[in-house]
């Protein structure tokens, strides 16, 4: 998340604008984490099915980082996003 200083205007204040790259870079990160723990925890507990496992764990660790990092690159966008009011 950047700052910017607003220099077409003559106020002292600072307008906020999210980083939507750097976001969903950490969002991606963040789910592979996430994904990794659930893998961990799935293997740790036996509960493997008969799918072929290397096949399925990156599947679901790519499911998990694709679905965070768009998540959080909405939440940017959304941040982003300013009313017509000016």
């Amino acid at each position: 998340m950047s700052l910017a200083l607003d220099s077409h205007s003559n106020r002292s204040t600072a307008s906020k604008k999210w980083d939507t790259e750097l976001l969903a870079f950490i969002g991606a990160l963040l789910g592979v984490a996430l994904g990794c723990v659930y893998e961990i925890n799935e293997a740790i507990s036996h509960d493997m099915s008969e799918v072929e496992p290397f096949a399925q764990i990156l599947a679901e660790i790519t499911a998990v980082a694709l679905a965070s990092a768009v998540l959080f690159a909405a939440g940017s966008a959304i941040g982003n996003w300013h009313p017509a009011s000016r």
